[in-house]
């Protein structure tokens, strides 16, 4: 199967975890794969792998961004697919599981956050789908999390990032429904990788090869403004709708 065949994807956050699956399924399906990411060492080993190109760039740097793009296309052709997943967030990894107060959140951390969550894909955006547009059209997988839909109570400042990007798919869906782009959005429970917390891995956890099939088939054919829910390994993904109650 090559649905991506002849097609340039570029994957944000690709050096590691689901960034890092969806280059290999993908560059699996024919894809000319394209990796962004700040961690050099395991970006270049994940394109070497996916038999594509790494460039390392800060996807919150927004004067990076169409250097970049035009350094894509001038080695691999036009970018017709682009999985916006870098991300990180707010609660490191060896801290316990609790509520933290409010007031204890730095102005750095907040700006570190909104930054790589939030800039990186308006900045990702505004680079690419003018290029999109002007070609043969395109399509967007943008990471949020099943906390852009539901609380984290310990981390709610990344929560509040992943439901911006849930409103920002929605929205732009809604503005643009018949293309030439598609915007849709990821949003997985907590999966097996460095970014979660280990505390919320459990024998139904999710891999990250489990999500980054749902992302090559929300890019191949995801409707636009669709975003899909995937939680725990063995039970199917649903799309969820918009609700007013």
């Amino acid at each position: 199967m090559a649905d991506f065949e002849g097609q340039t994807l570029l994957i944000t956050g690709g050096a590691t975890g689901l960034g890092a699956a969806v280059a290999v399924e993908a560059a699996r399906a024919g894809a000319r794969v394209a990796i962004f990411d700040v961690n050099e060492r395991d970006g270049i080993a994940v394109a070497r792998a996916a038999g594509g190109r790494f460039w390392r760039v800060d996807v919150g740097a927004a004067e990076q961004w169409a250097t970049a793009v035009d350094a894509v296309t001038a080695e691999l052709g036009p970018v017709r697919y682009a999985h916006l997943n870098a991300g990180i967030m707010s609660r490191p990894l060896d801290v316990a599981l609790s509520v933290p107060p409010i007031e204890d959140f730095t102005l750095g951390r907040y700006e570190a956050l909104r930054r790589v969550n939030i800039d990186g894909v308006m900045f990702g955006l505004q680079a690419l789908v003018p290029h999109m547009a002007r070609s043969a059209g395109g399509a967007v997988t943008i990471t949020s999390s099943m906390g852009g839909m539901m609380p984290i109570p310990f981390d709610p400042v990344y929560s509040s990032t992943k439901h911006a990007l849930v409103g920002l798919v929605r929205s732009l869906g809604a503005a643009y429904p018949s293309g030439p782009v598609r915007f849709n959005a990821i949003c997985p429970g907590g999966f097996t990788s460095d970014l979660f917390p280990p505390e919320l891995h459990g024998p139904d956890s999710l891999e990250p090869k489990d999500v980054a099939l749902e992302v090559i088939d929300l890019l191949l054919r995801g409707a636009t403004g669709e975003t899909r829910l995937i939680v725990k390994k063995d039970v199917p993904a649903r799309a969820i709708s918009p609700s007013l109650g």
